[in-house]
């Protein structure tokens, strides 16, 4: 299946050194995604590819084939793997979500051959930024999202990205190096990733037992929300609308 890659996952796979015969594992990989662009970037290196989600209801939205393997597994408890067994370990907006912080990092350590590298993205969602003319209510609106738990998370934690070097690097396990990689748009339309963003703060509002909320938040009203939406369009419409999301791409070479 062919690719395409954002710039954010060209930043991330150019980050990635792959041995011959190649183990690799995603860790929250909601679907295919990522370990299918790698398969594609690395040609013929990749023996397996192991993806892990809590769920497993996203599995499917994407194609996906030999040598990915997808798996339900809690990535808050010990993994399910074999000391030294994965080349390089994957996983994007997932630490925030995990209480237990340094017990994960040991356990991405433990599954790490020796010289194996994690990497570890995340946004830092209280960073991101639209530009619009109601500027308390966009940063209300942002703020919302970045702060209140959704019902499958075990920790939320807003600032993940400015935290995640500090917490693997404070472990000792790894030599640690971090990246920032910022998207950045100009226009609001359906597929980019400002457009895609202001429709998840949507479920601050409304019930969706999809992401396991059956009531409105209270975080925001649906007034609010509504007129949230209006500052971008009118933004867009106005050649001023700009949005801006960092992402921290820690990565750490197994000691």
């Amino acid at each position: 299946m062919k690719m395409n890659h954002s710039s954010l996952n060209q930043a991330i796979y150019g980050l990635i050194d792959l041995p011959e015969n190649a183990l690799i594992a995603d860790l929250g990989c909601r679907n295919a995604g990522y370990l299918n662009g790698i398969i594609e970037t690395f040609p013929n290196k990749v023996t397996k590819a192991v993806g892990i989600d809590v769920t497993d209801r996203n599995f499917n939205t994407i194609p996906y084939d030999s040598p990915v393997e997808l798996t339900v597994m809690n990535c808050a408890e010990q993994l399910k793997f074999a000391d030294n067994t994965f080349d390089l370990v994957l996983t994007k907006d997932l630490l925030e979500c995990i209480a237990e912080k340094a017990a994960f990092v040991k356990e991405i350590h433990r599954i790490l051959k020796p010289g194996g590298i994690v990497l570890c993205i995340n946004t830092d969602f209280d960073s991101i930024i639209y530009n619009g003319k109601n500027k308390n209510l966009i940063t209300k609106a942002v703020h919302a999202y970045a702060v209140t738990k959704q019902g499958w998370m075990e920790n939320i934690d807003s600032w993940m990205g400015r935290r995640t070097y500090g917490i693997f690097h404070h472990s000792g396990l790894f030599e640690s190096s971090i990246f920032i990689h910022s998207i950045v748009e100009t226009e609001y339309t359906e597929g980019k990733f400002g457009y895609e963003f202001s429709k998840h703060i949507g479920w601050l509002v409304e019930k969706n037992t999809d992401l396991m909320t059956e009531e409105n938040t209270g975080a925001l009203t649906v007034d609010e929300y509504n007129e949230f939406i209006h500052n971008l369009v009118e933004a867009n419409k106005a050649g001023t609308y700009f949005y801006s999301k960092p992402y921290y791409i820690y990565k750490g070479i197994k000691r």
